[in-house]
């Protein structure tokens, strides 16, 4: 019988037993700060309290450090408590910084991105070896080209309507661009529902960190292991988790190589990379990104933390079934890095809940973070503010 991602046999479980825990998120490309995902945290805890048989006290959340804001989860199983810090590691701010917020401007850029993972051979690896991801980076395009042309033909469609109308040449034009306008506009509406334009501030923020690591994300990274240095000195716990989401996942990898080379063996034996949703080979996938692929060669080489990659196959926005040390080049499952975990949304979900899911590739995505609507053996819940310590399921 499959075990849970933390639950073990009894004689094991004792020797894995947590009370004090802390974690280290980093979110994905996502200007929200420290306030929604505390939100997000206490909202959907409290949902999967009832499949856990337990309370998740989520307390209010607190400023430790210019880039670091935590919030306190409490938790009783069965009498045995456990403590869990939760700190929020922001990069939120460099987000808002790169973020294009011009919509012409970031179009105009997209074009400059696609064709350097095409130039690079990344975008042809993706179309050869993996369908989600290529589909989903030609999803924007395909959304933003199709508006186009829906609202050409819509154009001269009310152009023809009203000048059949009133025969007057004038009035057909203006009706024809007013026609076309108002469709783009509400495509465009449409588009950030949809996601299509979050998705060009990914590749966009990607492809350029690729052609050069951008400084000030390099100087974020070395903040955090240093803080994350001196927090373990201060105030050591049972067990730590290192967390990376989405885009987050590129940033938790760097993060991760460092501190393998600043912390100590003990240390990094108590500490657990785990990359969520992760699509690591946006980045490794083009050549230019040495300093990267570095990162990833000292993760490869590290025995002492536990590095466990969970990602869902329907999610079409993560590299699913894939190593991302060997699809950059680098050996990872001869050496067993990373744990790879299947995570199964479809059974979270009944199937009308499942199917409207599954029409938002962002809402999907987001899915690694929230509760279900059944019990599943993963739980991101019992796995942060849980009793044991995390182990493969």
């Amino acid at each position: 019988m499959t075990q849970t991602v933390t639950e073990r046999q009894p004689a094991e479980a004792a020797a894995v037993e947590v009370r004090r825990r802390k974690v280290y998120y980093i979110s994905g490309f996502d200007p929200r700060g420290a306030g929604f995902y505390h939100r997000l945290y206490r909202e959907e805890s409290a949902k999967q309290a009832v499949h856990l048989g337990t309370t998740v006290q989520v307390g209010t959340r607190a400023r430790l450090d210019k880039h670091v804001s935590a919030w306190h989860v409490t938790s009783q199983w069965d009498g045995h408590e456990v403590s869990t810090e939760y700190q929020f590691l922001h990069w939120d701010d460099l987000v808002r910084r790169h973020w294009e917020p011009n919509l012409l401007k970031l179009l105009l850029s997209s074009l400059v991105t696609y064709a350097g993972y095409v130039g690079c051979g990344a975008f042809g690896r993706l179309s050869k070896t993996f369908r989600g991801p290529f589909f989903s980076a030609l999803y924007p395009l395909a959304y933003l080209f199709l508006l186009l042309m829906l609202a050409f033909a819509g154009g001269a469609a009310a152009r023809a309507a009203i000048g059949s109308a009133t025969g007057n040449g004038g009035f057909a034009w203006a009706g024809g661009i007013a026609g076309g306008v108002a469709l783009a506009w509400a495509g465009v509406a449409l588009a950030n529902r949809l996601a299509v334009f979050w998705l060009l501030q990914i590749y966009r923020f990607v492809q350029g960190w690729g052609v050069r690591e951008p400084q000030d994300v390099k100087e974020r990274i070395d903040a955090f292991a240093d803080w994350i240095r001196r927090d373990q000195q201060a105030s050591p716990s049972d067990e730590v988790l290192l967390v990376g989401h989405s885009v987050g996942s590129i940033v938790a990898v760097s993060l991760a190589a460092r501190l393998a080379d600043v912390l100590t063996a003990a240390q990094r034996r108590h500490i657990t990379l785990i990359t969520l949703g992760q699509c690591i080979p946006l980045l490794s996938l083009m050549p230019s990104a040495k300093a990267f692929h570095g990162d990833l060669r000292r993760l490869s080489e590290e025995r002492d933390m536990q590095w466990l990659d969970m990602n869902a196959r329907a999610d079409s926005l993560c590299f699913s079934q894939a190593n991302p040390l060997d699809i950059s080049g680098i050996t990872g499952s001869g050496v067993g890095r990373p744990t790879a975990q299947v995570v199964r949304p479809f059974r979270m979900f009944g199937k009308q809940e499942y199917a409207r899911m599954k029409r938002s590739k962002q809402r999907l995505h987001f899915q690694y973070l929230m509760a279900s609507a059944l019990p599943n053996e993963y739980d991101y819940f019992r796995m942060t503010a849980g009793p044991r310590r995390i182990q493969p399921f």
